[in-house]
């Protein structure tokens, strides 16, 4: 393979995990829990705090849509700088997010907000990059967990 083909593969791997993490968000905002559940692989594992964690693709799109998918929440993910760190098949990413969620209707007034980490591990597979997993860091925490009362499972 020559430089300049190399060096084009490696921009369209850039764009390929760029273009799968953003369109992620984009889908968790609009509760396209179909488009959700192709960003991850099988056996990916996701940590969303230090003690809790949920693995497999079916039980961490069950997990997110439990807490996500009702229509009392109204979620908005903005992400910022990242840069995907390719080594051949696997990537990683430490993606800098701003997750708002509102209340509306029974949860109005309740809102919370994380400034977070997702510190992403991907893989290419033969449909194309996916997530293996990540770990949820928030940096900052601003108004209560409580929003999501009654709604998260058991991890």
């Amino acid at each position: 393979m020559t430089s300049t083909a190399s060096g084009v593969d490696a921009i369209a791997d850039r764009l390929a995990i760029s273009d799968l993490i953003n369109g992620y968000f984009a889908a968790t905002d609009a509760k396209r829990w179909d488009i959700v559940e192709d960003f991850y692989t099988d056996d990916a594992v996701v940590w969303w705090n230090p003690e809790n964690s949920t693995s497999g693709r079916a039980g961490i799109v069950g997990f997110t849509r439990s807490m996500l998918g009702t229509d009392e929440i109204v979620t908005y993910h903005h992400v910022a700088n990242f840069t995907a760190n390719i080594d051949g098949d696997t990537a990683h990413a430490a993606v800098r997010v701003r997750a708002m969620h509102n209340g509306v209707g029974a949860r109005a007034g309740r809102f919370w907000e994380s400034l977070a980490i997702q510190d992403t591990q991907l893989v290419r597979t033969p449909a194309g990059w996916r997530c293996r997993g990540y770990e949820w860091k928030v940096v900052v925490g601003l108004g209560s967990l409580d929003l999501f009362e009654g709604l998260r499972p058991a991890t």
